[in-house]
């Protein structure tokens, strides 16, 4: 890892130029034809798929040309590092499931809710949705780029919170597209709720990190674990005008925990990192 600050920044820099580079190139065709432009000759979520691998993309681009391609081996290999305290296996993967399926329960109470229960009744189904979820609903195309490349490199610059903030928020703008290109769960989700619910997960997933001193699997599982538990609770409705009161619910679920999680080790969310 480069040692001085500036060029820990333009790393940075880089990472997310060519991050939202790639993968909004991919979302751009999607994008006009959902807004009636022309009629793409593939599915939508082929181009969706493809461009959530910018994070992955730029991650391997830049650890290739600082260091190498044995950087590259090391860095996808520290994604498959399961040695964590079996602790820290249940509350990467518990927290989501508890969360999701307490805000669902919420609205169903106060909503009158009618989520759709189709994961519940074929319980068989989680585990092959967790290794779906896992290779491609977001975990390994992302967090090799977002917390495997720039949050090491946020938090030398940075306190482990403000780190947590910026990455959350940059992560959550980065989404963007997905909200114009019909069929995917984020157009028919208010961004002004998804934006903060990406930030107090980011904020989560650097707990996580640290705590587990830097494994990049806590990570990866915790993001899918919560996709796998945002579909066997799911929180919106996908019709336009649909119920979507849970996952406001959901954020404010998160955003207690993070508060409290703050408010128990202040120090610990403030002190930088010393780079090496």
């Amino acid at each position: 890892m480069e040692n001085s600050k500036s060029s820990q920044a333009s790393s940075l820099i880089w990472y997310f130029v060519l991050t939202f580079g790639f993968s909004w190139l991919f979302w751009l065709s999607p994008v006009l034809s959902s807004q009636g432009f022309f009629t793409l000759p593939i599915p939508n979520m082929v181009c969706v798929i493809i461009g959530a691998h910018g994070p992955l993309f730029a991650a391997v681009v830049l650890t290739f040309k600082l260091a190498g391609w044995g950087a590259v081996k090391q860095l996808i290999r520290s994604g498959f590092n399961l040695r964590m305290t079996l602790g820290w296996w249940l509350a990467i993967i518990s927290i989501p499931f508890i969360l999701t399926g307490i805000a669902v329960w919420v609205n169903v109470v106060l909503n009158d809710y009618q989520p759709d229960t189709t994961m519940l009744t074929q319980p068989l189904m989680i585990v092959p949705t967790f290794l779906i979820m896992f290779l491609l609903g977001g975990s390994f195309q992302e967090e090799f780029g977002w917390r495997g490349y720039a949050l090491p490199r946020l938090l030398t610059l940075s306190s482990p919170l403000m780190a947590s903030l910026l990455l959350g928020t940059i992560w959550g703008v980065w989404h963007l597209p997905l909200f114009y290109i019909s069929g995917v769960s984020q157009s028919f989700m208010p961004f002004g709720i998804f934006l903060p619910l990406t930030i107090v997960f980011s904020i989560m997933f650097t707990w996580f990190f640290q705590k587990t001193k830097h494994n990049l699997f806590s990570a990866l599982l915790f993001h899918t674990a919560i996709n796998t538990a945002l579909s066997l609770f799911p929180p919106i409705e996908q019709k336009i005008g649909g119920n979507q009161m849970a996952l406001t619910y959901l954020m404010i679920a998160y955003l207690c925990l993070s508060l409290l999680l703050i408010a128990k080790e202040f120090t610990f969310w403030r002190t930088k990192l010393v780079s090496n």
